[in-house]
């Protein structure tokens, strides 16, 4: 098993981090670090009529399941990160056979937050506990939840964003296998922290609506393969054609005054910004080095091969087809992502 010395699992809701990743968790505080970040403290879920009182008594479910988490974790030997602000639990409904956010769901629900604020609150945790690794749900969430998916989301733009490996729980074998065996009596203990929403009954959990759920022996990890928004093959094929775009410009820019120079500006800022709109940093690259490498090579004449075509002359034209295309790729390569936008925002909040 190697998932990282440290490693920070993501989830939505207090219970989560057991019923999903327990064993995980527990196998890498015995010889790492493992930290654990919930983004709700899932005020909307049941409570089993045991623990009723308890719930009274701690003034509400989500101190109740506050408690029950430092416990769990505490059983797993992690540590507990807290967000930097917190949202509500969204609860779920079953709307034509798919898991949705509750019908009164509110507007301080996980659900209701722009993935980038999500994300944010992701990128936060990360920079303050710099995790070797990101552990979270798979894409459907598990089974469907809508805060599982939203989470999901953020870990991986996260991971993508600042090039930490993440992992998600898999239902068959994958890339990493975490028996539970050699961990199992801190998971039960775990689990059994969690009593407002479940009981542990020998080798499968009760949960509080009834379901039983067999204890998995072993945990699967799948790797979230890095890879650009727009795919490698889709980059290849967008610096290729920048740099037709970069090569037919440097020789036509100037063929029909001005609507040469003009398509020709367009094509290449087009090409340049476009991918970087789609998300990809790394096909914008692409695109400005396809479009800048003939304009430095032809236009700009370092090895004097041009002889007196005069490519670049010293007028309003010739300055505006290199330096436009190069404040493009400038703006498009620099341009912060979601998830720094977010951060901005929040800075400029105060």
């Amino acid at each position: 098993m190697d998932l990282g010395e440290h490693v920070l699992f993501v989830h939505a809701h207090p219970d989560d981090e057991t019923l999903s990743t327990g064993a995980a968790i527990a196998t890498i505080a015995q010889a790492g670090t493992a930290s654990v970040l919930t983004l709700t403290l899932g005020e909307r879920g049941e409570v089993r009529p045991e623990r009723a009182q308890a719930a009274q008594d701690a003034g509400s479910l989500a101190a109740l399941r506050s408690v029950e988490l430092d416990r769990a974790i505490v059983a797993l030997g992690a540590t507990r990160v807290e967000p930097e602000a917190r949202f509500e639990d969204s609860g779920m409904a079953w709307v034509d056979g798919v898991a949705a956010p509750s019908a009164d769901v509110t507007v301080h629900a996980l659900t209701s937050q722009r993935d980038s604020d999500v994300e944010l609150l992701v990128l936060d945790a990360v920079q303050r506990v710099r995790p070797a690794a990101l552990v979270t749900y798979d894409e459907d969430g598990g089974y469907g939840h809508p805060d599982h998916r939203a989470v999901h989301r953020a870990v991986v733009a996260v991971g993508r964003d600042l090039r930490i490996p993440v992992y998600v729980r898999a239902q068959e074998p994958a890339d990493v296998a975490v028996p539970l065996a050699p961990v199992a009596d801190r998971v039960r203990e775990a689990l059994a922290a969690h009593a407002s929403q479940l009981a542990v009954d020998g080798d499968a959990v009760v949960h509080v609506g009834g379901q039983r759920e067999p204890i998995a022996q072993v945990e699967h990890y799948r790797a979230v393969r890095s890879s650009t928004p727009l795919g490698w093959g889709s980059t290849v094929v967008v610096g290729l054609v920048a740099l037709v775009v970069g090569t037919v410009g440097t020789f036509t820019f100037r063929a029909v005054e001005p609507w040469g120079l003009v398509l020709a500006l367009a094509a290449a800022v087009g090409i340049v910004v476009g991918p970087r709109l789609l998300g990809s940093r790394i096909a914008s690259i692409a695109a400005s080095v396809g479009v800048l490498v003939p304009i430095a090579i032809v236009a700009l004449d370092p090895f004097r091969t041009a002889g007196s075509a005069g490519l670049l002359e010293a007028d309003l034209a010739g300055w505006l087809w290199v330096l436009v295309p190069a404040a493009a790729a400038l703006v498009a390569m620099g341009w912060p992502t979601e998830a720094g936008m977010a951060r901005i925002r929040e800075a400029a909040r105060g």
